[in-house]
């Protein structure tokens, strides 16, 4: 799932999302009208949907929900930081919201970090 900054002067940018990885056609389409700001993609290599919600006040519960209702496993979702950066090394702080939501469910964390060209 390619999540961006959409911030166009940036030094870094910490986005930080909740992932279903697994989902079924009917499942994909259920979390977009269930959950505050869910998207979803067709994996076609797995030949699945995978579900991708940025982290919000208030979508924890939601997705917490979502997540009992469809039966989902912790080995079918993670917890995605990334990090935008037009450095090379930098340090930031992952947001209260990811701890939160790890509390709810206690899935791996996945991270990505891509460095930005300078304009």
């Amino acid at each position: 799932m390619s999540v961006k900054p959409t911030v166009k002067k940036l030094d870094t940018e910490l986005v930080s999302c909740f992932r279903f990885l697994n989902l079924n056609k009917l499942q994909a389409y259920t979390l977009e009208r269930e959950v505050l700001g869910a998207t979803k993609r067709l994996d076609c290599e797995k030949e699945c949907y995978v579900g991708c919600v940025t982290l919000l006040e208030d979508n924890l519960a939601e997705i917490f929900n979502f997540f009992i209702r469809q039966r989902i496993t912790v080995e079918q979702c993670d917890l995605l930081i990334s990090l935008f950066s037009n450095m090379q090394t930098t340090t930031t702080e992952v947001p209260r919201l990811v701890n939160q939501m790890l509390r709810f469910i206690d899935c791996k964390l996945t991270m990505s970090y891509t460095i930005l060209a300078n304009d």
